[in-house]
C-alpha cells in the first residue's frame, strides 16, 4: 500500500508508505548521513518470529551488500522540516502546522479501514474505493501514527508542529532543498514520526542559493527522539 501526501492522501498498494516531495526550487541545500543506520519499525516488528508476517532469508551473493538490508528509504521514509521561531501558516506535510488538513483517498479496487492509533476520535472507519476521508491537524505539538486495520503493515506518520516553515524529502543520494524566505532557522530531521539526529542550525538569504557544508546526521545508531 503507497500514502502520497500532498494536499490529498492517495491509498494505493504498493508498499510501505511514499511521501511525495514538494517541486519548488529550494534556497538552502543540503545532504544527510547516516540514513543506512535507520530501520522502519514496521521491518523490525515483522522480523520477530511471533509475527507470523514473512522469514528472513539469506540474501543473493549477487546483490550489492547496500541493496541487502531493509534500511530506511530517504525519499519516503525520511522528512527534513525547517523550523522557525515565528509560527507559520497550515502548509503541506507530513510536519504540518496545526490546521493542515489532509484527504486520504483510496484508488485501490478494495477498501481500507485507516485510523489514528490511540485516538477516541478518528478510530478505524471504512473507505470504499474511489471514496475518501478527512482529517485536520489539531493545535499545538504532536506526533499521530496512522495504520490500516485491514493491512498491518500499511503505516504513516504525521507530525504536528507549530513552527514548520518547509519540508523536504531527500533523494535516494541523501541530496535535499528546502525553499525558505530570508531568516534564522533550524533543520531536524524526522524518521518514523520522531526526530533523529543532530539538528543543525541554517541562514537563508534573499537571493540565491545556500550548500551546506555538512551533512544533516540522520542516524549514527542514536536512538530517536521521543
Amino acid at each position: 500500500m503507497r500514502i502520497h501526501w500532498l494536499a490529498t492522501v492517495a491509498l494505493g498498494v504498493a508498499g510501505a508508505v511514499t511521501i511525495a516531495a514538494t517541486s519548488w526550487a529550494g534556497q538552502v541545500k543540503g545532504r544527510i548521513e547516516g540514513q543506512e543506520t535507520l530501520i522502519p519499525a514496521v521491518f523490525l516488528e515483522a522480523a520477530k518470529p511471533d509475527s507470523h508476517r514473512f522469514s528472513w532469508r539469506e540474501p543473493s551473493p549477487t546483490v550489492r551488500a547496500e541493496f541487502r538490508a531493509l534500511t530506511a528509504n530517504p525519499s519516503r521514509d525520511i522528512c527534513i522540516a525547517a523550523l522557525s521561531a515565528t509560527p507559520p501558516p497550515p502548509h503541506d506535510p507530513i510536519v504540518v502546522a496545526p490546521g493542515t488538513r489532509l484527504s486520504f483517498e483510496n484508488h485501490d479496487p478494495f477498501p481500507h479501514r485507516l485510523y489514528i492509533v490511540n485516538s477516541p476520535v478518528w478510530k478505524a472507519e471504512t473507505i470504499d474505493s474511489g471514496r475518501h476521508r478527512d482529517w485536520s491537524a489539531p493545535p499545538g505539538q504532536g506526533r499521530y501514527e496512522i495504520r490500516d486495520e485491514l493491512f498491518p503493515s500499511v503505516r504513516s506518520y504525521v507530525v504536528v508542529e507549530p513552527q514548520a516553515v518547509d519540508v523536504a524529502f531527500p533523494g535516494r543520494d541523501g541530496a535535499f532543498a528546502l525553499n525558505l524566505p530570508a531568516g534564522e532557522y533550524t533543520l531536524k530531521a524526522y524518521f518514523d514520526g520522531r526526530q533523529v539526529g543532530k539538528p543543525i542550525s541554517v541562514t537563508s538569504k534573499d537571493k540565491g542559493f545556500i550548500d551546506l557544508k555538512d551533512p544533516l546526521p540522520v542516524g549514527g545508531g542514536e536512538k530517536p527522539s521521543q
